[in-house]
Formats: structure tokens, C-alpha cells, sequence
């Protein structure tokens, strides 16, 4: 598990600062890096908490669809994957779509190959960690 924080979109950010309104905070949530997930998913709560409207949405298919297709509400945010010292980020991904899912288990976000395409993921299962980098 890594923390993360999802923040409103750069469009929306400028949006708001157009209209002369307040930037939500970002959302600090546990998040799972998901090399099998090609599309991340974010908690419905902390995506509510940004004051966020779907912008879309996608067919999704996971093991727990059993092979059907899904429809799931898209999002348009910024994800930032935390280092090790709070509050420090270690990579913040451009704009992406996201998918609302509620996760369970106290995880609040899947990080997906959408973002993990954009840095160099190292999995050192002898040692039992990994590396983010980019």
C-alpha cells in the first residue's frame, strides 16, 4: 500500500480560479499500485469531496464481473503517488480519467498502468519492495 492524493483536474483548477472560487484540497488516500488494471479507480467519497461530476463513462471488466462488462462514472483528476516522507510527492500524473469505485479494506485508490506507464516501476519480491521513479 503507498499513499497517494487526488486533486481536481489542471482544467478544473483553472475554472475555479476563473470564477474567483477556493481549490479543494487535495485527498490523502491508501492507495495499491495495480499492474493488472489498465484504467485507475478512486473512491467515490474522495472524489465527492472535490466537488466532482462525472465526465464520462467506461465498460470495465474485473474478475469480479465475471466477463461482463461494467459501466463505471469517469473522473477527471491529477493523482499524485507520496514518497516516504509525509506529505512529500513523488510523482503527480498529468490530467487523466479515473474510474469511481468503492474499493473496500481501507484502500481508497487502484493506481492503474495509466499512471504507472509514466515512470519506471521496479517490483523486488526477494527484498519485498519496490521502486517508483520517473
Amino acid at each position: 500500500m503507498v499513499k497517494a492524493a487526488v486533486m481536481v483536474s489542471h482544467a478544473r483548477q483553472k475554472a475555479l480560479t476563473d470564477a474567483g472560487e477556493e481549490i479543494p484540497p487535495a485527498r490523502y488516500i491508501n492507495a495499491l499500485l495495480d499492474t493488472g488494471a489498465s484504467i485507475s479507480a478512486i473512491d467515490p467519497h474522495a472524489l465527492g469531496a472535490l466537488g466532482l461530476t462525472p465526465t464520462g463513462q467506461a465498460e470495465i471488466t474485473t474478475p469480479s464481473t465475471q466477463g461482463a462488462p461494467m459501466t463505471a462514472d469517469t473522473y477527471d483528476v491529477c493523482v499524485a503517488i507520496l514518497a516516504g516522507r509525509s506529505g512529500d510527492a513523488h510523482f503527480i500524473s498529468d490530467t487523466i480519467q479515473v474510474i469511481a469505485s468503492d474499493l473496500g479494506g481501507g484502500i481508497q485508490a487502484l493506481i492503474g498502468t495509466d499512471i504507472l506507464n509514466k515512470c519506471i516501476f521496479t517490483f523486488n519480491g526477494a527484498d519485498d519492495c519496490f521502486t517508483v521513479s520517473w
